[in-house]
């Protein structure tokens, strides 16, 4: 895993990656310079409880309302998230694809129109699920 990759906001998106690569991803994002974190959805977890929990794990403000508009505006907007770099990794996608299949769906969404934003704007937004699930395509060879 190179940190070249993480850096490059063009290639920045939603992936899988097995979790076996956590760290190296890890490392590379630490010597990229990303800000990073790491959050888990627990099995029978609705998108509610998950867009709390990653607002808890990114320390959104406090009118994050923990719908999906606040987490695309919270995500997006760069004095909420700054930084040269973003990586958030995601255990447990497919609990919420069991338990809240449109609720998964629209999140996904979500999460790939903040990537594509901050791809625009020249800061790299990776969101990396650590096990595969329908959807979502396999992180890019360096």
């Amino acid at each position: 895993m190179s940190e070249k990759l993480l850096a490059n906001a063009q290639r920045a998106g939603v992936y899988h990656v097995p979790a076996s690569m956590r760290d190296a991803i890890g490392l590379a994002a630490k010597r990229g310079r990303l800000r990073q974190w790491h959050m888990a959805i627990a099995p029978g977890q609705k998108s509610g409880a998950v867009l709390h929990e990653i607002g808890k794990t990114l320390q959104f403000p406090e009118w994050y309302g923990a719908n999906f508009d606040a987490l695309r505006d919270c995500l997006t907007d760069p004095e909420i998230m700054p930084g040269t770099g973003h990586l958030l990794s995601i255990s447990g996608g497919d609990h919420l694809r069991a338990a809240d299949p449109a609720g998964f769906a629209t999140l996904l969404e979500v999460l790939e129109t903040a990537a594509d934003e901050r791809r625009q704007a020249g800061t790299p937004l990776w969101i990396l699920f650590d096990e595969p699930v329908t959807g979502i395509r396999p992180l890019p060879a360096a």
